[in-house]
């Protein structure tokens, strides 16, 4: 451990020899002045861990080089301690006053000389851990928030980011869902024509059966009336819906068939129409079908999926 280093400033060099020898050569490293207008031109260029200050000196005293060593912005947390012949307390008190930590009186007493500086020391040496610490957590609160400011700065970010995201994300909601309104208008549109056109060809039937019963037309008639019976206009654009709709609900159809494998086309129709919250009036009206129908549809779904009386078709199907 490197020794404390102590300047002595009296103008007295025996004095001086005699604060050293009582403190001990082997202990601390010394420096003398003979006056206190010397000490700050020696502490611009030198480093002291402690000062000890003769009260009486010829050029400036004690009181005065105690005034410029606490009036110095780079001095004025070293310790100094004030060295007197005299016995007047106002001496003491001004000493106090300006910024001393210890005051000794002459004849200087070796127990006591050592046992003020070791004390002054320590306690330097203390505040000087202390204001390292001060400085330490001050620094550690300047980094925790500039860190906080960016943190929240990031948050903010993320935040406007996600919120970007989920307007694009219901836009896209939207759009999907407009173009699978679409679909189903135009499949039922398709439907009610085809039904038309097969009560057309009925009619023809009937009529020509009146006419010319063994008419080739005829035959070839049941056979477009078969053919047009036959198409499944639910299962003729299932393809596309199922496609566009699993782009954003990519597991929903496959966790339905696994709670039943024997769900149709309609019902998978059906319960996607709930998972995008279209109600049974406006689904009634996009399918060109009586609110009865609807309602029915779902009655048989309820069953095929097992639910019981109390549990909500609709609050499963969200869940799913």
């Amino acid at each position: 451990m490197p020794k404390s280093k102590i300047l002595t400033v009296d103008d007295r060099r025996v004095d001086r020899i005699l604060y050293m020898e009582l403190l001990g050569y082997d202990r601390f490293e010394f420096h003398e002045l003979d006056d206190g207008e010397k000490i700050i031109p020696f502490l611009s260029s030198n480093q002291v861990d402690l000062i000890l200050l003769d009260w009486q000196m010829p050029i400036v005293g004690g009181l005065e080089a105690l005034k410029l060593i606490k009036g110095h912005p780079d001095y004025d947390n070293l310790p100094v301690i004030i060295i007197t012949g005299l016995e007047d307390e106002s001496v003491l008190e001004q000493a106090f006053d300006y910024g001393s930590v210890d005051f000794l009186q002459k004849p200087v007493k070796g127990v006591e000389l050592v046992a003020r500086v070791d004390s002054a020391l320590k306690l330097s040496r203390a505040q000087l851990s202390l204001q390292k610490q001060k400085d330490q957590l001050e620094e550690l609160n300047e980094i925790i928030t500039i860190q906080k400011q960016e943190l929240q700065a990031s948050i903010k970010i993320k935040a406007e980011l996600a919120e970007l995201k989920r307007l694009e994300l219901e836009r896209e909601l939207d759009d999907k869902k407009r173009k699978l309104i679409t679909m189903e208008v135009e499949s039922s549109k398709v439907g009610k024509n085809v039904e038309g056109i097969v009560k057309e060809i009925v009619k023809n039937i009937n009529i020509l059966k009146s006419e010319n019963p063994d008419s080739a037309v005829i035959r070839n008639l049941r056979k477009l009336e078969k053919s047009l019976s036959e198409i499944s206009h639910e299962e003729d654009n299932w393809g596309e819906f199922k496609k566009v709709f699993e782009s954003t609900h990519p597991d929903f159809f496959s966790q339905l068939v696994k709670l039943n494998p024997k769900l149709t086309a309609l019902d998978l129709k059906h319960c996607a129409y709930i998972k995008m919250n279209i109600d049974n009036f406006e689904l009634a009206g996009i399918l060109g079908v009586e609110m009865k129908s609807i309602q029915m549809t779902r009655y048989r779904l309820k069953k095929k999926l097992k639910l019981d009386a109390d549990v909500s078709l609709r609050e499963y199907i969200l869940s799913v």
